[in-house]
């Protein structure tokens, strides 16, 4: 699954801004220009969705300090457009903290050309698409198609329930009753068809819920009804669920931890924190499971820092020490560079395979050589990856197809890509210009 396009309204400067993403993304702008504010954008998710935080905006010391302006009374709404398999879901959730109470205002849940489910309240409208209806009516032989694959002799049921079935999508209709602090994600389960929600919203749910614009005494048993080709259309909902929790618990490197050079317990620990203040049990956990330093990441490693070799070694307290040589000779955690934890910690999360990799200030505490190595390592990784940066020299090393940039205009933080980067940079050359001192200059957008 890949983000294709991020929405964002009233959270801190970004006021109404829309993003493309690509594969491998690179934000340039000013300080303060914006660039960290999208970051938080995922980790404010990630409060809200993965951590179920009750109060998700503790760490900004509040609502006001999260919304547009300071001004309470604006909810923040996030919208974000994925790939899923060649399929596009659109999710965008609406949420306030005035008052201090969080609360979701609304959620939509958009899988292009098979169905819209809105939640808003107690109230969820779900909606199919016309492409779907027109498929099902198109399938020559449903229930004869489900009684071969499930080894059903009795075709008449199965002939009665997909008449349901075709009678309740082709018009749209409401569940009332959905308690407020349920969403839209948390309500549907994986591995279940899930064209409507059935097995969840209808059959097994606990929540006593209401249909509103469907016949009384209405039963539907939950079938797989259409072809092999459009079984994987049927768990679409299903696998995005699962696909976008996984996301929203990416990982997100900014300013390393100080902690990140002393002994810790070996905790089971399969992601790295923010910081990276759990590197060290993390690399324990990868070490114990190869048996070494993968090659993904000692192989860069030694590139960048020859003729160093890691190991690591349980102090007496039962705490876990990385012991880091440079040739015979032996270095004390003090006397190791930051720009190595870096490195460590950037090819670590590489190797990781999160589905998003976000590095805030890629450039800082690292040398050019090194700089450059990373970063073709992030472009040849699995993981979609933003990072964000300010230096001429990360520009100088990003080919201008995958350059963001970001400026803040009367306090608004605007995006912009480049509409004809092979142009520019035909440009930049004829002038004797380094990608750098077009952005510099002002060239790239000149009129």
């Amino acid at each position: 699954m890949r983000l294709k396009k991020l929405i964002v309204k009233n959270f801190k400067s970004l006021r109404d801004c829309e993003v493309e993403l690509g594969k491998f993304n690179v934000l340039i702008g000013a300080n303060a220009s914006g660039k960290t504010n999208l970051i938080e954008v995922f980790k404010l998710l990630r409060k809200i969705y993965v951590e179920k935080d009750t109060n998700p905006f503790l760490e900004w010391w509040g609502y006001n300090n999260v919304v547009w302006g300071g001004k309470e009374e604006l909810p923040i709404t996030v919208g974000m457009l994925f790939d899923v398999d060649g399929y596009e879901v659109y999710f965008e959730t609406t949420f306030t903290g005035t008052g201090g109470s969080f609360r979701i205002l609304r959620e939509v849940m958009d899988a292009r050309e098979y169905v819209i489910i809105e939640k808003i309240g107690s109230i969820v409208n779900i909606k199919h698409s016309e492409g779907l209806i027109r498929r099902i009516n198109e399938f020559p032989d449903h229930a004869k198609y489900i009684a071969e694959n499930h080894h059903i002799n009795e075709l008449d049921p199965i002939r009665q329930d997909l008449k349901n079935l075709k009678q309740m999508i082709s018009q749209p209709f409401s569940l009332q009753g959905m308690p407020q602090e349920h969403s839209v994600i948390s309500l549907i389960a994986p591995l279940t068809p899930q064209t409507m929600m059935l097995n969840t919203l209808f059959v097994d749910s606990p929540v006593r819920l209401t249909l509103v614009g469907v016949p009384e005494n209405y039963t539907f048993v939950a079938t797989p009804f259409m072809g092999d080709e459009d079984n994987l259309e049927v768990s679409l909902l299903s696998r995005f669920v699962i696909n976008f929790i996984d996301f929203l618990n990416s990982i997100t490197l900014r300013r390393l931890s100080s902690s990140v050079k002393t002994p810790q317990l070996p905790r089971k620990e399969t992601l790295l924190v923010e910081d990276a203040s759990n590197l060290i049990p993390v690399l324990y956990n990868i070490w114990l499971r190869e048996g070494k330093l993968p090659a993904e990441i000692a192989e860069p490693l030694s590139i960048a820092f020859p003729d160093t070799r890691v190991f690591f070694q349980l102090t007496e307290d039962g705490r876990v020490m990385m012991k880091v040589f440079e040739g015979e000779l032996e270095l004390a955690p003090p006397g190791i560079s930051d720009g190595f934890y870096k490195t460590l910690a950037i090819l670590t999360a590489t190797y990781l395979k999160p589905p998003l990799l976000i590095i805030d200030e890629v450039e800082n505490s690292l040398h050019p050589e090194t700089l450059e190595l990373l970063l073709d390592t992030l472009k040849e990784s699995e993981s979609q990856v933003i990072i964000t940066t300010h230096s001429p020299v990360v520009v100088d090393m990003t080919d201008p197809k995958d350059v963001i940039f970001v400026e803040k205009i009367h306090g608004e933080t605007e995006f912009k890509r480049i509409p004809n980067p092979e142009e520019i940079k035909k440009m930049l050359q004829e002038k004797g210009l380094a990608f750098s001192e077009g952005w510099l200059y002002g060239e790239i957008f000149k009129e």
